[in-house]
């Protein structure tokens, strides 16, 4: 083999050495990056648990006098960059008798530079004008994505939707820690009972010292003609206060309360729904 055909193999050697690193590069190695890049954010993804109270936003449901609607409110939002939000339920579904569907709403509108953000939300379908409420809702979820910076806090809570009338009734959430013995109304109303993330402002005592999670009893139900007991599910050793925060008129008020170590339970009396926190007084 002379000099010349050995020289055009080495080229040609050459030049299948750089197309096969070219290949690699191009379709393995950036395929890679993505994938390390992608699991990165993945790991940015955090529960609400890592954030203290203080910061954390304060979100209530308040449905509407004809449970046709729901009022969702998110307060103290200041730390966080950005909130998305997805209410979810599930229903009777229309056509097939005995069937449930899932119904549900978004929000990518929540600005957290203001002080509070407001929307109805309508449990149902509308055309034209016309509402189509829906039947049978059980199952509310509602799950938040809090932005702070490239890190993303997620937390999920459930809401239970209940219809009190001229009868007394009892109020429980699907987890049993608060149950409300309400009193009778002059006509019916609807309750959601639900976790509320973070904390009313201006609490009358140490934010550290509260038991989560804070579940909040929504209504625009008037204050009761005879008062209702409400039973809280509370850690042991807790030696625990009991405070109500009413939105009618944004305070806060201790209540006189008893704390019953078998059942580990505080019990009270309460006048109206509202949002309610279980404090250690150590």
């Amino acid at each position: 083999m002379d000099n010349l055909q050995r020289g055009k193999y080495i080229i040609a050697a050459i030049a299948l050495i750089f197309l096969v690193g070219l290949f690699y590069f191009l379709f393995i190695f950036n395929k890679e990056a993505k994938k390390a890049d992608v699991k990165e954010v993945a790991d940015e993804i955090k529960q609400l648990v890592d954030i203290e109270i203080a910061k954390r936003p304060f979100v209530s449901l308040t449905p509407t006098s004809d449970g046709a609607e729901i009022i969702i409110s998110v307060e103290n939002m200041s730390y966080f960059d950005r909130i998305e939000y997805e209410l979810t339920y599930l229903a009777d579904n229309p056509t097939v008798a005995g069937n449930k569907i899932q119904r549900g709403s978004t929000g990518t509108d929540v600005n957290t530079k203001d002080q509070k953000y407001k929307k109805s939300i309508l449990l149902g379908t509308a055309s034209r004008g016309v509402r189509s409420p829906d039947r049978g809702i059980t199952d509310g979820i509602l799950t938040m994505h809090m932005f702070k910076g490239e890190t993303e806090y997620q937390s999920e809570s459930q809401w239970d939707l209940f219809n009190i009338s001229s009868q007394s009734g009892i109020l429980s959430d699907r987890s049993d820690k608060l149950t409300i013995e309400t009193s009778s109304f002059s006509k019916n109303y609807w309750v959601i009972l639900s976790e509320t993330l973070g904390i009313p402002l201006s609490p009358p005592f140490d934010v550290k010292n509260v038991q989560l999670p804070i579940i909040g009893a929504f209504s625009v139900a008037p204050d009761f003609a005879v008062p209702a007991k409400i039973s809280i599910k509370v850690a042991d050793n807790l030696n625990p206060q009991l405070f109500i925060y009413t939105a009618s008129d944004s305070k806060w008020k201790k209540l006189e309360s008893n704390y019953d170590s078998s059942a580990k339970e505080i019990n009270s009396k309460i006048n109206s729904f509202g949002t309610f926190a279980v404090v250690s007084a150590q």
